[in-house]
This record gives C-alpha cells, structure tokens and sequence, in this order.
C-alpha cells in the first residue's frame, strides 16, 4: 500500500511495527510523573508511600524490561541528627534495595545524612534501576520514605524554612528485551 499524506496532514498506507521486530535496547515508550507540589511526613523507623511519586507503565512484551528513573528533591527539618531512606517499590515489592544495611528500617535504595550545621537544605536525590518485571499487566513504581528516627520531618520538594523548592520525576522507559 502506497504512503500518502493529504492536505490536512493525515499520513496513511503505514503500518507499526509489531515488537518482536524492535532491536534489543529499543525505546519502546516512556511514560513521567512530575510532582511540582511540597509534600512532607514525619513518621519514623516504617515506611510510607510519597505523595504523588508513582507512575504506571504496561509492557508490551514480558521479555521487555522496564529502566526506572527517580529523582527526588529530599530535604528535612534536621539532616544533622537524622537520616532520611527511601526506597523504590515495583507495586508492593521493594526493588533495587540493599543488603548491607544492620536494620530493616533501614533497607532502601538510597538516602542521606548531613553531618554539620545547614539542616534546612534539600538535596536532589536519583537512582536507575533495571528491573525485569516478566508481565504484560499495568506495573505501579513508587517511592517510599522513612526518618530514621521520631523528631525529624521530611520534605519533597521544599527546604525546611520553605525559602526554595524544586521538583521531582519519575520516570518509566520501556526497553525490548
């Protein structure tokens, strides 16, 4: 079938490519929360979902694999005394988490500590992960956070004093398998 484009711009006479014919590492869709609003939390030691940091991608292929990249502006009332962890979930199975920490409270994908004066500042904070999920089904990834201890309250998106603020994405890209 010819292609033809008519005076509107209407293109006909394509046909998408199913795909299995897409090269292993091709893009296949990406798919991007942006969270522009502050959100915070002062719960300790358990983790709770961050408002507004998910996002919803279906694959078209279980041999595909999903790369998830989140990109968090942390900050809290007192980075000095306290640490903030976050994880990152694929529904409600964290993944990408490590092994090295002495508590499971601690367990996460990423997280900081600010020794010194200068508790007020928000720090931009981001991981990639591969992940294999094996399902054409809609996948959920979110992020979670916890303190690490009671007293402190965590941020998103806003400095301690509210003086600044920043966002943060997150963001899934379908990759063929």
């Amino acid at each position: 079938m010819p292609v033809t484009i008519n005076g509107n711009g209407t293109v006909t006479g394509l046909t998408a490519l199913p795909d299995s014919a897409m090269s292993s590492g091709s893009i296949i869709q990406v798919i991007q929360t942006v969270k522009t609003d502050t959100t915070s939390q002062s719960s300790a030691n358990a983790f709770n979902d961050i408002s507004g940091m998910s996002v919803t991608i279906t694959p078209s292929s279980t041999s595909n694999k999903i790369l998830v990249f989140p990109d968090l502006a942390l900050g809290s009332s007192d980075f000095e005394s306290y640490h903030c962890i976050w994880r990152l979930l694929r529904g409600s199975t964290a993944i990408g988490v490590s092994t090295s920490a002495t508590t499971a409270n601690l367990t996460g994908t990423g997280g900081m500590h600010k020794s010194g004066s200068g508790s007020a500042y928000f720090f931009g904070h981001s991981k990639m992960f591969l992940d294999t999920p094996s399902t054409t089904s809609a996948i959920t990834y979110k992020c979670q956070w916890s303190g690490s201890n009671s007293g402190v309250t965590l941020y998103l998106n806003r400095r301690n004093s509210a003086e600044a603020g920043s966002i943060s994405t997150i963001t899934a890209i379908e990759v063929a398998g």
